[in-house]
């Protein structure tokens, strides 16, 4: 007896310990963040009158103040810190808890979304993104899905989320379902932009607070003594809780309603399990793979053939009618246009597919000074209105490449860099680099845009140069024929339910590392969600890997145009490559163990 009340003593304290070091570092994160370049304001002072109002002038002016080495490595260890205490608080919940220990745990959770709900500053703009397109649904009437209405829409719609006019030609890649609730959101925050940014990621904290009960109530019946772990494995993540309660983006609610699923499967709901999970697939089409996964699982599992058309039938309407009601809600047009997108050569971005696409064109003859051309950037030439100076980077404290001489014609290579300056070609002197946007001024292509031979390599589409399409043909057929490989493989091993969980985590995962050459932070909340739901499994592993990984994307993102801009070009390596590397490092003393355990017994004969 005595030796269970100290045992409890050391649980309390240590949640109470953890729970406080945690809201502190939150905090922490939270004054990091306006010096992060993909920080946005959340107009929180409109809602909580207590907090610092900080605007988009506000964040540029503390970004040319501040931004340096010392907040990257400040932003680091914050997430180290985070990541220690939450391996703390899992290693205090393994096997069975008592409630007082799950619900205090859940709180304390609770506490650190709500610190961060409080955030003037968030690190994305998708929520201003959702509440656009919800905006454009619900105030115009319009298909928030295709370019051509978009485009009318923004045109004669003063909608303060669209940052300046930046989404007013970008057509929604989200699903209709999302879309019809974030126009239910827009509604109800109304004119008031703090609080509808507030509305999307209290949604998402909720959506993360829910999903840690599904979590618990489906291992309490199929896991008990995992119930605390593997609802701790998700609520405590602190990449879960940043995306939530701090970026608001919509993974969380689509994880949701992919739990929801496994729980209606454990009542019995199978054809509930497929409507739930084509809404899930409705808010993002991450999950839809996973919708016939789960089919062939039933259908393997029910016995006569009458039983599974019954199955089939009711699964295939119910879906139908929420992909219908969804399209007709969004008064969406299909149109391909998250297909095309994920196939295009612009969809290359903070994975390790990045650099494997820059190698394949350098392997094919392409000059190295167009690698980091922009694909979706079309050049246009410019001239210099006085006399200015090629800078080697977006500052004048960078270095002088030369001094440009009065109304001297230079291309544009990239207009993405900065607002403030311009990377160009210098024709004249055969040299890249950066112009300020004051001394220049656009004009009509000038004879150098024929003669010169790097010009015209430069000018154009790059999407269309052959190095590029060549190695973006063969990364999409090598990553997608592994796709396909590995899903058959699932389809094959998910033979009940249990395995089903296993190879949906793994799934997510293997589209992240193969098909997503595009990564984003917050996508390392798919594999955790269901991941949690196993705790030991080696897919969990690997996802909780990766999510320690990917928070590092937000600070690293700050290097590019710098004089450590080779940190940005190599990105991928720590966040994506290096946790997959460590993993791999830690199977293979499992690897040898089993292979012994197997040579064991014919040794012993």
């Amino acid at each position: 007896m005595m030796k269970e009340s100290t045992g409890a003593k050391i649980r309390l304290g240590g949640v109470l310990a953890c729970s406080y070091a945690s809201v502190w570092l939150y905090r922490a994160l939270v004054r990091l963040v306006p010096r992060m370049s993909s920080a946005e304001p959340t107009s929180a002072s409109e809602v909580f009158p207590w907090v610092k109002p900080i605007t988009h002038d506000t964040l540029d002016s503390i970004q040319h103040k501040t931004h340096g080495l010392g907040y990257t490595v400040e932003f680091i260890a914050c997430c180290a810190g985070l990541f220690v205490l939450y391996a703390i608080i899992l290693r205090l919940a393994r096997g069975n808890q008592p409630r007082w220990f799950v619900a205090l745990s859940v709180a304390a959770s609770a506490v650190f979304m709500g610190v961060l709900l409080y955030s003037p500053v968030m690190l994305s703009s998708d929520v201003y993104a959702y509440a656009h397109y919800g905006r454009l649904l619900a105030v115009n009437g319009a298909d928030a899905h295709g370019a051509a209405a978009v485009a009318k829409a923004g045109t004669n719609l003063a909608d303060p989320f669209s940052l300046g006019g930046y989404y007013d030609f970008v057509a929604s890649v989200y699903g209709p379902f999302w879309t019809v609730i974030s126009a239910g959101l827009v509604l109800a925050g109304g004119s008031h932009i703090g609080l509808t940014v507030l509305l999307f990621r209290g949604l998402e904290a909720a959506s993360a607070l829910g999903g840690g009960a599904l979590i618990w109530l489906i291992l309490k019946q199929l896991s008990p003594e995992q119930a605390a772990q593997g609802t701790l494995l998700f609520l405590w993540n602190p990449l879960v809780v940043i995306e939530s309660a701090l970026g608001g983006h919509n993974d969380t609610c689509m994880m949701f309603l992919a739990l929801l699923a496994v729980w209606l499967h454990l009542r019995g709901h199978k054809a509930g399990v497929v409507i739930a999970l084509t809404l899930s697939a409705l808010v993002k089409v991450i999950t839809a793979a996973l919708v016939p996964l789960y089919m062939l699982m039933t259908v393997r599992k029910i016995s006569g053939w009458k039983q599974r058309a019954w199955f089939l039938g009711r699964a295939g309407l119910g879906a139908a009618a929420a992909v219908a009601l969804s399209v007709v809600a969004a008064r969406m047009n299909p149109n391909g246009l998250t297909a095309h997108t994920a196939g295009s050569a612009q969809f290359y971005e903070n994975n390790f597919h990045e650099l494997v696409f820059k190698g394949l064109r350098r392997l094919m003859g392409e000059p190295a000074d167009s690698l980091n051309a922009p694909m979706d950037f079309r050049t246009y030439w410019v001239a210099t209105s006085s006399r200015a100076v090629l800078h080697a980077g977006t500052s004048n404290k960078s270095k002088d490449l030369c001094r440009l001489k009065p109304e001297q014609p230079l291309l544009t290579i990239s207009d993405e860099d900065s607002d403030d300056w311009l990377r160009v070609y210098d024709p004249l002197d055969r040299l890249q680099g950066y112009v300020d946007w004051k001394h220049l001024q656009v004009i009509d292509d000038p004879p150098e845009a024929e003669t010169d031979p790097t010009a015209r390599r430069l000018s154009g589409w790059p999407p269309d140069w052959p190095t590029v399409a060549a190695a973006n043909r063969w990364i999409r057929l090598t990553t997608w024929s592994l796709f396909v490989a590995f899903g058959l493989l699932a389809a094959w091993k998910t033979t009940d339910f249990d395995s089903f969980l296993f190879w949906a985590t793994a799934f997510l995962i293997a589209s992240q590392l193969l098909v997503f050459t595009k990564i984003w932070p917050w996508y390392g909340v798919w594999p955790l969600a269901f991941g949690a739901l196993k705790p030991g499994g080696q897919a969990t592993r690997l996802a909780l890997l990766l999510s320690a990984g990917m928070v590092l994307l937000y600070p690293l993102l700050d290097y590019t145009n710098t004089q450590w801009d080779w940190v940005y070009y190599y990105k991928s390596i720590p966040t994506i490559v290096l946790p997959v590397a460590v993993f791999a490092l830690l199977k293979i003393p499992r690897l040898f163990g089993h292979r012994q355990s197997r040579l064991l017994p014919v040794a012993c004969r």
